[in-house]
């Protein structure tokens, strides 16, 4: 193969993949879990790919506490999160999750998620408990809910 045609195809191909990789990019910020979340840009990934960075505290690995109320009417830009309320109802699911209708003072109930995957005991209607997970917009419904808990403690 000649110098020239070589760097022909290895240009091709290198237009492809980033193309390619760019694609999968748009897709996944358009198609997050968390529409109100903060995504890197192209220019951060690009800029901090090559970067080493020292000791420093995780800010993912944390669960942010949160009013629930706020949470309820508002969302969080927070992908983890944790909240406190009262059990208002536990319900079983066909697919197996149970929703746990949890509220606060003012009764405006949240919908958490436990899914069979992570197991948990489940708590009882009327316990006050602080529990943490992930935070999504059920589009369908309209609201905002922790699908999957991944915790929970009584208070």
């Amino acid at each position: 193969m000649s110098k020239k045609r070589f760097v022909i195809v290895t240009v091709i191909t290198s237009l492809f993949i980033f193309g390619i990789g760019f694609g999968l990019g748009y897709y996944t910020r358009n198609e997050t879990i968390n529409p109100q979340a903060k995504l890197p840009t192209a220019l951060d990934r690009i800029f901090t790919f090559f970067v080493q960075r020292g000791e420093q505290v995780e800010d993912d690995i944390l669960y942010h506490d949160t009013n629930i109320t706020d949470f309820i009417v508002n969302g969080s830009t927070n992908t983890k999160v944790a909240i406190e309320g009262t059990v208002q109802q536990v319900i079983k699911e066909p697919d197996g999750d149970y929703h746990v209708s949890v509220g606060d003072l003012v009764g405006l109930p949240l919908v958490t998620e436990f899914i069979p995957e992570i197991s948990l005991p489940l708590p009882k209607v009327g316990d006050h408990i602080r529990l943490w997970g992930i935070t999504r917009f059920d589009a369908p419904h309209n609201w905002w809910e922790l699908h999957p808990v991944t915790g929970w403690s009584i208070k």
